[in-house]
């Protein structure tokens, strides 16, 4: 069996072939720009999603790998949004998960809801945040109304590819969590603070199910089954092999995802709970920045990602007591705050260029630190060792760093995109290609564990007091 996953990320589309044994056949990338036309906004053009399509399947194409598929699954970004018409053609620049022009917005719809109607929004964090649908939606509405009226459907960017590649529109209930109530359908209080909405969302279906076949649109074969797929994080943890309870996995992409399977039930503040899929139950908790912030920090040091990472290497544990707080745009979870900022603090005259970029390392370790604790919380339940994947874990430093702070065992997958082969893993399920356990379990490799270094037991809980200690103080400062 012959499946291709498609990843529509946040920087950009990555596609591979795989066989049914995880070998990869050939993959392929292309990037795209987020732009920021004013203060707190992060928007993306579509048209660049389906350009970088139409070039990973050139590519592939290219090589050979295209021939006998089987199936096709795609995962994309997440609380970003897209208004279209009814063919799929965007009506407006697309409202990416960084986007925090809705913070009134959304603050203003959390307070039309009573307290029944909030429990149950967005995986039991109970407020309208500024990246929910509904808050979106308002703020178009109200800003550019031409645009809402015209407007079809209400699409994540994964459902606008499934419209573009098979003419079906569709969604599923776990990249819309937040949108969706306990039985599984959009509730009626959408409606009530937004009129329309629920008329401009897709029907709801399972992950891994089939959509339909592709139309031979993007250069893709025509008549290949293709599955609904989900959210990239959710699609990570499939490719990361997380199958049974305790276990968990560090997404270490654009932001920083951490995630565990668990018994029924549990759950806790700050923490997002996802419906139960096929036996999973999942607690997860994304932050604002990881690799986004790091890739920040390094522009600010005059260098580019691979440099800072060598310079890094120069500074020790701790950083010579430099911290870095990550929270460049608010942060998500665990505390869902939209006016935290970052900072490094600490420097002093012995301070260089090495302490600044590990302390960015560092920094996006103790916010998935900060998820843990209460994701632990929420599973109830230690994590034994986490699954790392992603394009921060191509770095052996930050691996290790991580280890060390988290202090836990990191087990680093041999596909980096893990995004894409859980898509790959959700076509598979979809055309009969066995259990989930069966497919992560021939899918899904190990190439490398990172253990803690307890030498540096002391350094990191040192450091990861301050940190939270820094936050708290700090937060008050920027609340308008």
């Amino acid at each position: 069996m012959t499946l291709l996953g498609i990843d529509l990320g946040t920087t950009s589309v990555k596609a591979a072939v795989y066989r049914d044994d995880g070998t990869r056949v050939a993959g392929a990338a292309r990037g795209h720009t987020t732009r920021r036309p004013a203060p707190g906004w992060a928007e993306q053009d579509p048209s660049d999603w389906w350009g970088g399509l139409c070039g990973v399947v050139a590519e592939l194409d290219a090589a050979g790998a295209l021939g006998g598929l089987d199936g096709i699954g795609v995962c994309s970004q997440v609380n970003t949004h897209v208004v279209t018409d009814a063919g799929g053609a965007a009506l407006h620049p697309a409202i990416t998960w960084q986007d925090r022009r809705c913070a009134d917005v959304a603050a203003g719809l959390t307070a039309r809801l009573d307290d029944a109607t909030r429990a149950a929004v967005r995986g039991g964090l109970g407020t309208v945040d500024p990246t929910h649908p509904a808050a979106r939606a308002a703020w178009l509405a109200a800003h550019a109304p031409g645009v809402w009226e015209r407007s079809r459907w209400v699409l994540a960017p994964k459902d606008q590819l499934l419209l573009r590649l098979t003419g079906v529109a569709v969604a599923d209930p776990i990249s819309s969590i937040g949108l969706v109530d306990a039985g599984g359908t959009y509730p009626a209080w959408l409606d009530a603070v937004v009129p329309g909405l629920t008329g401009r969302l897709a029907p709801l279906g399972d992950p891994a199910a089939l959509v339909g076949e592709t139309t031979g649109a993007g250069g893709l074969p025509p008549g290949v089954p293709v599955a609904h797929g989900t959210m990239d994080a959710w699609s990570s943890l499939l490719g990361g092999g997380i199958a049974a309870p305790g276990d968990a996995i560090d997404v270490a992409g654009t932001s920083e995802v951490l995630a565990m399977a668990a018994g029924p039930g549990g759950g806790a503040p700050g923490i997002v709970t996802f419906p139960t899929w096929r036996g999973l139950h999942v607690h997860a908790g994304p932050t604002q920045a990881g690799g986004d912030a790091l890739a920040w920090a390094s522009r600010m040091l005059g260098l580019d990602l691979p440099s800072a990472l060598t310079t890094a290497a120069g500074a020790g544990p701790g950083c010579g007591g430099v911290l870095f707080l990550p929270q460049l745009s608010g942060e998500r979870a665990p505390l869902w705050d939209p006016h935290l900022r970052a900072h490094w603090l600490g420097a002093t005259f012995d301070t260089g260029p090495a302490e600044l970029a590990r302390a960015g390392m560092e920094g996006v370790a103790h916010a998935a630190r900060h998820v843990l604790e209460v994701l632990e919380q929420a599973a109830g339940t230690t994590a034994g060792s986490l699954a790392v994947c992603g394009g921060g874990s191509a770095s052996d430093l930050w691996c290790q760093i991580k280890a060390d702070v988290l202090d836990r065992p990191l087990r680093r997958t041999a596909e980096r995109d893990a995004g894409v082969l859980g898509a790959a893993v959700l076509a598979g399920l979809a055309v009969g290609g066995g259990s989930l356990a069966d497919l992560t379990d021939r899918m899904v490799a190990v190439e490398r564990e990172f253990t803690p270094d307890p030498s540096t037991r002391g350094v990191y809980d040192d450091a990861h007091g301050r940190y939270r200690g820094a936050q708290r103080d700090l937060a008050a400062m920027f609340v308008p």
